[in-house]
């Protein structure tokens, strides 16, 4: 298998692109159209996240559903290569909100956890040095 990308249905996709840029450093690999996107594709080291307007998606997955709550259920962890608490003091100084400030789990990682604009809730994870890895 490949790897999996994740499609964020959210409601201002050039809104979102900023947030993403702005205040989480990620970089715009793809928008279309370009004068007002309705999809977009970002990456931050060896992660991608796509978005779709909500109108452009319920056309063709779910008619009639454009509006509604965003992200509900959905937490994205996200893994950091390095400099997890540099990162942290970069998005909190940009505005950023952590729902879960940063701190050590019992089993190693370090780690925050912001929602963004949209309301999805994410995860940066990094793994400490010297701590057993995850999913082995």
């Amino acid at each position: 298998m490949g790897e999996i990308v994740p499609l964020l249905v959210v409601d201002d996709v050039r809104a979102t692109i900023d947030y993403y840029q702005r205040t989480l450093s990620f970089d715009l690999d793809f928008s279309f159209p370009a004068d007002s996107p309705t999809f977009a594709t970002v990456r931050r080291q060896d992660v991608r996240i796509m978005f779709e307007a909500a109108t452009s998606y319920a056309a063709k997955i779910e008619p009639g559903s454009a509006s509604g709550t965003r992200g509900q259920g959905v937490d994205l962890h996200i893994m950091v290569a390095e400099g997890i608490d540099g990162y942290y003091e970069s998005v909190t100084r940009a505005g950023v909100t952590a729902v879960r400030p940063i701190f050590t789990t019992s089993y190693g990682m370090r780690q925050f956890t912001i929602r963004d604009l949209s309301g999805y809730v994410l995860t940066f994870i990094q793994n400490e040095a010297g701590s057993p890895s995850t999913g082995e």
